[in-house]
């Protein structure tokens, strides 16, 4: 459920292997958005900083150090907190941080210019069909396979991680945001995601071999 450019060659494989992208595709959503919305129509890049639906029970991991490294930079921060309700931690968060619990990514994404993420296969792959780099702290689960890719693909920076400092984040979400490359290669892959099959790919495999 991916796209050749983000999988290792196999060679030598003997069975078939398809490529049939991810499964979901973007869709217009219904989730009303924030009031805060028509902050990020100004000219400063937008980074989304997010742990995911599930790992996502202790901001020190990633959120708090990406929000401590780029409080400093010119860009809009926007974290989904993915349903906690935080506002004591709202309270005290940098001038150009902007929080919801939950967001319409099929909106947010085509207006963003890095996202960092503890590296959830699905959520990198909403990315990527957008062409939006990433940074990608993760070292756990399916993580640490999903940040290699990422990495190895040209989309962005895995840091190996699950706790990464505010410095080393710092540092690599600075380096995606200024070089083209991190956002071309990102292009290629929704290039290519969106001319994958998804879900009619998927039927049309296990029809043929119902049938073979």
């Amino acid at each position: 459920m991916t796209v050749p450019d983000f999988e290792y060659p196999r060679p030598g494989t003997v069975a078939p292997v398809h490529f049939i992208g991810p499964l979901g595709r973007s869709s217009t959503s219904d989730h009303p958005l924030p009031d805060w919305w028509t902050d990020l129509d100004n000219e400063r890049p937008v980074v989304l900083v997010t742990q995911g639906t599930a790992a996502n029970t202790d901001f020190d991991e990633l959120i708090n150090p990406a929000v401590a490294a780029l409080a400093g930079e010119d860009v809009t921060v926007v974290v989904a907190t993915c349903g906690r309700a935080t506002p004591a931690w709202e309270a005290g968060l940098p001038g150009n941080v902007r929080t919801a619990a939950f967001l319409p990514y099929d909106e947010l994404l085509p207006r963003t210019a890095l996202m960092v993420t503890n590296g959830g296969y699905g959520g990198v792959h909403f990315a990527l069909r957008h062409g939006v780099p990433l940074v990608v702290a993760g070292a756990t689960e399916d993580k640490a396979e999903v940040a290699a890719r990422v990495s190895w693909s040209g989309a962005g920076i895995g840091l190996r991680t699950n706790r990464p400092s505010v410095g080393t984040l710092g540092a690599a979400a600075r380096r995606v945001l200024a070089e083209p490359d991190y956002r071309h290669r990102a292009g290629a892959l929704a290039e290519q995601i969106a001319a994958a099959g998804g879900i009619d790919a998927l039927v049309a495999l296990i029809d043929t071999d119902r049938t073979a």
